[in-house]
């Protein structure tokens, strides 16, 4: 098993702010089933809180929600990156909730399957 693992992918899940995260039960589920999701696909996940001033443990893959975007930035090279629940990012249709300061709403914690293919999409992409 040991040797196994070494050939496993790795992803990160960096979370949102602890404000709207923490005690959030669709929070919860929302990271629980990304988590699944990218297991699904091969991965071991871990979540990383997206503290500010942290860098994420190294990783093939880093997927930041919301505020943990802005851990992106620290990706050592070689890191996949995906931005959610962020402009510009992969979104919920309906998410109004993208900017800095914004409250987020409900859709801001529901993964579409739309966005399950834009995140396979992006993790292909060369």
């Amino acid at each position: 098993l040991c040797i196994l693992a070494s050939f496993m992918k790795s992803a990160v899940i960096i979370k949102g702010n602890p404000k709207f995260v923490d005690g959030n039960v669709g929070a919860d589920r929302f990271y629980a089933e990304l988590k699944s999701f990218l297991e699904n696909l091969g991965y071991e996940v871990t979540i990383d809180p997206g503290l500010p001033y942290t860098q994420p443990k190294p990783a093939d893959l880093w997927i930041g929600h919301s505020r943990g975007v802005d851990r992106l930035q620290f990706a050592p090279p070689g890191t996949k990156t995906i931005a959610l629940g962020t402009e510009g990012g992969i979104n919920h249709p309906q998410d109004k909730s993208l900017r800095k300061g914004d409250v987020p709403d409900v859709y801001h914690y529901l993964l579409t399957d739309e966005m399950k293919k834009s995140i396979v999409a992006e993790i292909e992409r060369v």
